[in-house]
């Protein structure tokens, strides 16, 4: 006698082959009653039909359909490689127990798919799922509700099992089309055994943030083996070029995003110095006989949002407040050379500087930093460390600030200094790299980060000159805008739309 869970898993499987049949068959069986019997010859008919073109697409398109999984390259490579030595009598049994181990560790056997032709497929997993509000998230909460509002896009998150796409949720979608880190989202669903998967078909799929580790063997397998076309948001690869200054996890995470990478049709950089870094791992991808992703520069925006100028009950440009405020925004990894910044606040505290120092941010592993700003707390300095703070706070914070401080030895973009100029608050950034390239448009003061006696050089000019602040200024007024909206459109038009239409023009080769 059939278990009502084997009755539920066989009617799944017929409703996900059936989802499929009508791209890989042109003859379609009539369906029966029974979904054991249906989900037989519907996967008799496909295995034939795959042992006639065992295309890659092909198989990756109905490995996930069978397991509820997108198959990795080595799963395609494995199946494809025995489909074409099988006879078609022994394709559909070997087929089912590949798509069963596939279920079994990684798939989800009671849900159901739907197939997504010539459409743009978003993952926002981390976002949609966590409350962390770190440059990336920014970026991702920015741009996507605006593809959202303006265009046919799809965002997905991963099924419980981390095997393929599905859709948001109702606290998902709040996380990511109106966040607020104060505002109450809606309690997370319980994991449900009926998932609906989502499976992209000569579509795009966009990464805008780092996917984790457990999902990159997957999108590595999208962007190989099947007919769509993998875009991403390069940030940075500071964890490759910078790994000594993060904690010992995170290189080796990253390595396995490149994994992925490698195989994406094209790769924007949130500033021409991320760009030349994705470029220069594109061209080693030769060595391995694989074509470079196109690395093409759409810069970030400088601005922080709809409340832009500089807060009310800032001090006056031609006054030096009694005790000023100086802000600092950033987790405190090491690349963000927080001791440093406090080194030069100590120096100036000795000299009889009267100020506030105020670091906004969290995570992190800089233990060290964490103990000097409770020794200079007890000690009865001007300092604190705010977490979790709300943008309409971090806005006052920073609009409030007679400056900010952004000395990092290694950015991507550097959004806390763009976002201070956003409102008419000048920076002490790094002279080089993705922050230099923002300093270059006025209204910042560039040093060498690891020069701390220029570090606190520039914070005391900037404390004690008001001529300076007052220039710096009159540089961010006259400096050029560029919103979220203008972003958004520059890198649809120059990576996704493009690659949109790439798909759309590949000739069909895996066809029934």
């Amino acid at each position: 006698m059939t278990t009502p869970e084997a009755a539920a898993a066989q009617r799944a499987l017929a409703l996900r082959l059936r989802a499929v049949a009508p791209v890989l068959l042109t003859d379609i069986p009539e369906q029966v009653p029974a979904p054991a019997e249906d989900a037989a010859r519907l996967l008799t008919r496909l295995a034939g039909s795959l042992v006639a073109n065992p295309a890659n697409p092909r198989v990756w398109l109905l490995l996930s359909a069978l397991a509820a999984a997108f198959p990795t390259r080595d799963d395609v490579d494995r199946v494809r490689r025995r489909l074409e030595l099988a006879k078609e009598a022994d394709a559909a049994l070997f087929l089912i127990d590949s798509g069963l181990a596939m279920a079994k560790q990684d798939g989800s056997p009671l849900a159901t798919v739907q197939v997504l032709t010539g459409r743009v497929l978003i993952d926002v997993d981390f976002t949609a799922r966590h409350d962390l509000h770190t440059g990336i998230q920014r970026v991702v909460r920015q741009t996507v509700p605006l593809w959202n509002r303006d265009r046919d896009v799809t965002p997905v998150a991963w099924t419980s099992a981390r095997g393929a796409f599905r859709p948001l949720d109702a606290a998902e979608s709040a996380r990511t089309f109106q966040w607020s880190a104060t505002s109450r989202r809606p309690e997370a669903q319980d994991a449900l055994e009926s998932e609906l998967v989502l499976i992209p078909w000569r579509s795009v799929v966009v990464l805008p943030e780092v996917p984790a580790v457990d999902v990159t063997p997957r999108i590595a397998g999208i962007g190989a083996c099947s007919n769509n076309k993998v875009v991403a948001i390069g940030h940075d690869v500071i964890p490759l070029v910078s790994a000594d200054t993060l904690d010992i996890e995170e290189p080796r995470k990253f390595m396995s995003y490149l994994s992925a990478l490698k195989f994406a049709s094209r790769i924007a950089g949130v500033s021409h110095s991320s760009t030349s870094e994705f470029a220069s791992f594109g061209s080693m991808l030769s060595s391995q006989g694989l074509p470079a992703p196109s690395a093409i520069a759409v810069t970030l925006p400088a601005d922080i949002g709809e409340s832009g100028g500089r807060a009310i009950g800032a001090e006056s440009p031609g006054t030096v407040q009694d005790r000023p405020d100086i802000v600092v925004v950033g987790s405190h990894d090491t690349r963000k050379n927080h001791l440093a910044v406090l080194h030069a606040a100590e120096m100036l505290w000795n000299d009889g500087l009267e100020f506030r120092l105020t670091f906004i941010g969290g995570g992190g592993s800089n233990l060290e930093f964490q103990r000097r700003i409770e020794m200079l707390s007890y000690r009865g300095r001007q300092v604190e460390m705010r977490t979790a703070v709300p943008d309409d706070e971090l806005k006052a914070a920073v609009g409030a600030a007679r400056f900010t401080v952004f000395p990092s030895l290694h950015e991507g973009y550097g959004l806390p200094v763009a976002e201070s100029m956003a409102l008419g608050t000048p920076v002490i950034t790094t002279d080089y790299g993705a922050t230099a390239e923002i300093a270059r448009g006025g209204g910042a003061v560039t040093v060498d980060p690891r020069d701390d006696a220029a570090l606190t050089k520039a914070m005391r000019r900037l404390l004690t000159d008001d001529s300076e602040i007052t220039r710096l200024r009159a540089e961010i007024d006259r400096r050029a805008g560029r919103n979220w909206q203008a972003y958004a459109d520059e890198l649809w038009d120059r990576v996704v739309g493009p690659t949109l239409d790439d798909v759309a023009r590949a000739p069909v080769h895996e066809g029934p």
